[in-house]
């Protein structure tokens, strides 16, 4: 009766809530429709009284006008509580359907049993469909149960023999089978929905909105592991525990926000593609998962754009009398891993190897020589004359045997 394939915590979360405000929009349909359809018989009924001498249904119009009363009630309640409006289902077996036996029931000495018998079951079989608003195959099963008791009951005073009995149960058990796939497929279909919504919302928080679209269209669940050479930057504030020892809990979270909010705006603006946030730091990389030939060059510009960005606040900071914030970034051109990697419930698409340790490295080393950005040779390798570079010596990396060559963007000083 549930959405088979396994699903996370979160998507089981998301799944439920879409499901209960579905249910609660249809129930409130399914209310405000019983209401007009009563309404319209009703008026039938008066005009019948006039012209039918004696009807079927003389007697009964006290008792008629009470359940649409009834069914009004529960419509404009229904509008203004959740609760009440969730026992739309539950009104079909316990109200809707005795009413009808009832009506018929009163029926039966003025007009052909026959007709009685077969109106009563196609009534019930249209309540066994409204019961569908519950999304719930439970209540239609409750639905169709009572139905074939209160079906039988009324054959019985009808003096009707064992076969139509049979028959019009058999008519109740082909319309909850009907009745209980669409709503296993309608749980499939909302399941679906939800995780393909929750998927796009992934996407959209870690890459920019052209490559998140991009991915969202692809025939596959998720991209295949492969080494691709990628551009990688580290971004980090300075001294960013001695600040916030000076401010609150929720003033840290403020600042955090901020700064990862006007980074990855800039890094999205670029293509960038955002693995991961590292407290107040951040991991990026270009050239994945969609292929730039130019990742290098949008790496450099990134790191530049992100600085101005920082530059600009911190003019807003000063003028509110707010600490001032430095940042350090480290950027280096690659072969990496990328991939789903983690446990069977709970995996990342990021990359991993040697080119991402160099990367890191780079960040602290710009860090502590007080540089904006620093750049491996590997990418000012590639850039070429797109962005002016300045030598800043070499140093030597824990496990590689040449000393890596160091560049600073122009005009980038220290701060």
């Amino acid at each position: 009766m549930v959405w088979a394939a396994p699903m996370s915590d979160v998507h089981s979360a998301v799944f439920q809530k879409v499901l209960a405000e579905e249910r609660l929009q249809t129930a409130r349909l399914y209310n405000f429709y019983r209401f007009i359809g009563i309404s319209a018989f009703f008026v039938l009924v008066l005009v019948m009284q006039g012209v039918v001498r004696n009807p079927a249904w003389a007697g009964n119009l006290g008792f008629f006008a009470a359940y649409w009363a009834t069914a009004g009630v529960m419509w404009v309640w229904g509008r203004r509580s959740d609760l009440f409006t969730r026992l739309a289902g539950l009104a079909i077996p316990f109200v809707d359907m005795p009413v009808v036996l009832l009506l018929h029931l009163a029926a039966l000495p003025r007009t052909n049993a026959g007709f009685v018998v077969g109106s009563t079951t196609g009534f019930y079989i249209l309540l066994i469909i409204g019961a569908t608003v519950a999304f719930d195959a439970r209540e239609i099963i409750a639905a169709a149960a009572t139905a074939a008791v209160l079906q039988a009951v009324l054959q019985v005073r009808a003096g009707f023999g064992l076969g139509i009995m049979v028959f019009t149960t058999f008519m109740i058990v082909l319309a909850t089978l009907g009745c209980t796939h669409v709503i296993r497929r309608v749980r499939h279909l909302v399941a679906g929905v939800t995780l393909e919504h929750l998927r796009r919302e992934r996407l959209g928080r870690y890459f920019s909105p052209d490559v998140a679209a991009m991915l969202a269209t692809a025939p596959e669940r998720g991209p295949a592991a492969e080494s691709r050479e990628v551009t990688l930057l580290f971004a980090d504030l300075r001294e960013f525990t001695t600040l916030t020892e000076r401010l609150a809990g929720p003033e840290v979270v403020a600042l955090l926000n901020g700064y990862h909010e006007r980074m990855v705006r800039q890094i999205f603006a670029l293509g960038g593609t955002l693995d991961k946030y590292l407290g107040d730091g951040l991991m990026v990389y270009f050239g994945a998962p969609v292929p730039q030939p130019d990742h290098p060059e949008r790496g450099v510009r990134c790191a530049l754009a992100m600085q101005g960005e920082v530059e600009a606040w911190n003019r807003e900071r000063e003028a509110r009398g707010e600490a001032l914030l430095r940042m350090a970034i480290g950027i280096h051109t690659g072969t990496v891993i990328l991939g789903d990697i983690g446990t069977p419930h709970r995996r990342e698409y990021t990359a991993v190897g040697d080119a991402v340790n160099v990367a890191a490295r780079l960040e602290q080393l710009a860090k502590a020589k007080n540089l904006p950005v620093l750049v491996s040779d590997a990418t000012q390798q590639q850039l070429g004359a797109t962005v002016r570079l300045i030598s800043a010596g070499t140093v030597e990396l824990r496990g590689r045997q040449q000393p890596l060559a160091l560049w600073v963007p122009a005009g980038s000083v220290p701060s």
